[in-house]
């Protein structure tokens, strides 16, 4: 009778593992947080300011808003699918005066490919990203 040599997986490694994958997801999450900041400071903060509180360069044509209360004036839910809306700018919102602010989802297409799906999704991904950023700084 022949022995089936069966391989034992070490509690130390099923938790090494674990923590591995735990760690690259966090990865993820904070690469994530990292871009929408990094795109919200050099496309955003100039007007809307660095902490979203609207205290950026005074405009002529509108005030910025505070985002850091968006949740707040909706119930206490952040509005993510109106704010996805108003950052990419291409369905008007006669209440937002979009002269004083660019059309994001037309900016961010990739030059020389802009409405191709590869196109479409890097932008789709970096205003999700903004968006996120905008719903951290959210005021409690």
């Amino acid at each position: 009778m022949t022995r089936r040599l069966i391989p034992r997986v070490f509690p130390s490694a099923s938790i090494a593992a674990t923590v591995c994958l735990l760690v690259l997801g966090a990865g993820t999450i904070a690469f994530s947080q990292s871009t929408g900041k990094h795109d919200y400071d050099e496309l955003c903060a100039s007007c809307h300011g660095t902490d979203g509180t609207g205290k950026g360069r005074v405009l002529t044509e509108a005030s910025p808003p505070d985002l850091t209360n968006l949740s707040i004036r909706n119930g206490g839910k952040f509005p993510f699918e109106q704010v996805y809306r108003i950052v990419d700018g291409r369905e008007m919102l006669e209440s937002h005066k979009r002269f004083a602010m660019p059309f994001w989802g037309i900016y961010l297409q990739k030059e020389g490919h802009q409405f191709t799906p590869a196109s479409n999704a890097a932008e789709k991904q970096r205003i999700t990203e903004i968006v996120r950023y905008v719903e951290a700084l959210q005021k409690k």
